[in-house]
């Protein structure tokens, strides 16, 4: 009797560290995984068009120099030919133009935006920092705020993080909210004439109005 009930306790010690190592995302435990929703990122949207960001370009009159897949968050790029812009941009839009220019290179892949109101959003992806020295790669989600910082930024308040369906501490949001700003920010100090008039999202899009580059190349 002894030696069933230890069997019982060591299978249910097993089955809930898959189910916490399920839930976080990081690992996928077969049937319990696609059970939790965890192998793969939140579907926000439904499916992205992978061809709608083309539409974006055109409203934008803006040029890739190189194909759309070599650009990222984190890539190195040059922009030229700044000009007025008043543009707006729908959820399932800049899902598709951030999935074109991030599933080849940088740490996430697969990003829906979903686009609410008062300045709020919603992100998912995959996230992998392997290559950033971090032994961590899973689907994450993150709710909060974007808004207009000064006339060539942007601030980012992070609400609230999920790692696979698990949440995350608010030490450890406002450390990815400080790194995600820098991140960000230091890709639009590269666009020395960029002005940002007006940054809105609301009604599941997003409008920019003022001067933005019409030219981009990877470096």
């Amino acid at each position: 009797m002894f030696k069933k009930i230890i069997i019982v306790i060591t299978l249910l010690l097993i089955g809930g560290a898959l189910t916490l190592a399920a839930a976080s995302g990081m690992i996928k435990v077969p049937f319990i995984s696609p059970l939790l929703g965890t192998d793969k990122p939140r579907n926000l949207i439904g499916d992205v068009d992978l061809n709608l960001y083309k539409d974006v370009l055109t409203k934008g009159e803006v040029t890739l120099a190189d194909e759309a897949d070599k650009y990222c968050l984190t890539c190195d790029i040059s922009y030229e030919d700044f000009s007025p812009m008043d543009i707006t941009i729908s959820s399932a839009e800049l899902s598709s133009l951030l999935q074109a220019t991030n599933n080849n290179f940088g740490p996430l892949k697969e990003i829906q935006v979903k686009l609410n109101d008062n300045n709020q959003a919603e992100m998912s992806a995959y996230l992998n920092l392997k290559d950033y020295g971090y032994d961590f790669s899973g689907p994450v989600y993150a709710a909060g705020s974007v808004v207009k910082n000064n006339s060539s930024g942007i601030a980012i308040e992070i609400q609230r993080v999920e790692v696979g369906i698990l949440s995350i501490p608010e030490e450890y949001i406002k450390q990815g909210e400080d790194g995600l700003n820098v991140l960000v920010n230091s890709q639009l100090a590269k666009m020395s004439d960029l002005k940002i008039d007006l940054l809105e999202i609301s009604d599941d899009s997003l409008r920019f109005k003022g001067n933005y580059p019409k030219t981009a190349s990877v470096k």
